[in-house]
Parts: structure tokens; sequence; C-alpha cells
């Protein structure tokens, strides 16, 4: 298209070549055939050729100003149907993380609860018992624990043993639970059964102490701490204590 439009405005110009062109030439030959003079045919070929100049000067800016026209956009028309939708990238890399924010200050205390139901006794015995076969060395059959709620119940028994023998002794100790107040209640372990060895030697005493506990309805209920010789042979139980207590 641009060399279409070089073309014509080149068009004028090579007119305008062969206009003069043509008039030179008829000015020269003009006098040898009995014509007007050179000097006057010259003059009349650069008449001419101005004449045309001057109309290809205009048709030049006639065609420079219908190609800038041309140039000018027209008005844009409806827009399109939109295009199907691309489909969706790969989620980028996580960033770095962020520096540990300051530790916010201390929220107040709350309320204390209030104390759950409680429920104890504790007795002690300096009397000597023979364990040479199973034997109740302490408990609370004097002085029952009354328990107004069901919960629970724990007990820790500790009884000092003594071997009266040259003979190494074992001692077996347990603790148990029975519902005082029901003549018909059978008596339940309330711990494991703890063994403990003593050394051949008159005289010779070994502590135990055992531990437990078990949950039970609300009632009255008597503890006690049962021991004896493994074997059947003579031993002691010199003192101990029992302490017995009730939470929900």
């Amino acid at each position: 298209m641009a060399r279409n439009a070089a073309g014509r405005r080149a068009r004028p110009l090579t007119l305008l070549l062969g206009i003069t062109l043509t008039a030179l030439l008829a000015g020269t030959v003009s006098p040898a055939m009995g014509g007007p003079t050179a000097t006057g045919a010259a003059a009349g070929a650069l008449k001419t050729a101005k004449r045309a100049l001057g109309l290809a000067k205009r048709a030049d800016r006639r065609s420079k100003l219908a190609l800038k026209r041309a140039r000018v956009p027209g008005p844009a028309g409806p827009p399109g149907e939109p295009g199907p939708r691309g489909s969706e990238g790969f989620d980028g890399l996580d960033g770095a993380r962020g520096p540990k924010g300051a530790t916010g200050a201390q929220g107040a205390a709350g309320q204390p609860g209030a104390p759950g139901p409680t429920a104890s006794r504790s007795v002690a015995s300096d009397t000597a018992v023979d364990i040479s076969s199973t034997a109740t060395v302490i408990g609370l059959a004097e002085s029952p624990l009354t328990v107004p709620f069901a919960g629970r119940l724990m007990a820790t028994a500790t009884v000092q043993v003594r071997n009266p023998s040259e003979d190494p002794r074992e001692v077996r100790c347990r603790l148990q639970i029975v519902d005082s107040v029901d003549p018909a209640a059978e008596p339940s372990d309330m711990s494991r059964t703890y063994a403990a060895d003593l050394p051949g030697g008159v005289g010779f005493d070994s502590t135990v102490t055992v531990s437990g506990g078990t949950s039970k309805p609300s009632g009255t209920y008597n503890v006690s701490l049962l021991c004896g010789e493994t074997g059947g042979q003579s031993l002691s139980a010199e003192r101990a204590n029992l302490q017995v207590w009730a939470a929900d």
C-alpha cells in the first residue's frame, strides 16, 4: 500500500518532466520547420512547465492530506464474545515464616472452685499382733468412716514387722474394705498384695507400706490392713497406723 502511494506521488513529477522535455523539443524543432523561434518556444515551454509544477504540488498536497486522513482510525466496533477461560496456574511456594510475636500479658487468675466434700479417718496401734497366719493388724472397726456422697475412698497403712527366729521370713500385706452397716456385705480388696522379705535374725524388724483406693457409693465403711507370713511361720506385727479419706 505504501508503494502504491509513493507511485501516485511520483506521477505528477514524471508528467511534469515529460511536458518539459516535449516543450524543449518543440522549441528546437519549430525553427527548422518554419515555426516559432527558439526564444519564444522556450518561454512558452517554461510557462507551461511552471503551471504543471504548480498542479503537481497541489496534487501532492492533496494526496498527503488524503493519506493522513486515511490513517486516522475509525470508530471502535462492538466488543466480541469473551474467549474461553485459561487454565489455572500452579500455587506458588509458601513464603518465609515471619518472626514470632511478643507474648501477651498474663490474664487474671480465675476464681477458685468450691471445695468438694471430703471425709477422713486416721488410727494407730502399738499392740503386737501374731501374723503367723493372715490376721487384721489395724482397722476402722471401732470407728467406721461414714461417707455421705459417692466418691473415691483411698487408704495408706504402714506396719512394722518383727522376725522372732534365726530363719528368714516373708510377709504379705493388703488393704480390705467392707460396708460395716450391711451385715451381708463381703469385704473386698482395696489394694494389691505386697510381699517383703525378712532375713534370719532374732528381733529383725522391717517396715512395710501399703496403699490403695476404690470407688464407692455413699455409706459407712471399715477399712483394715491384713498381713500374714507366707509359709505360716512365726512372725509378729509390732505397731501400725492407717489413714483413710474420701473425696467426690
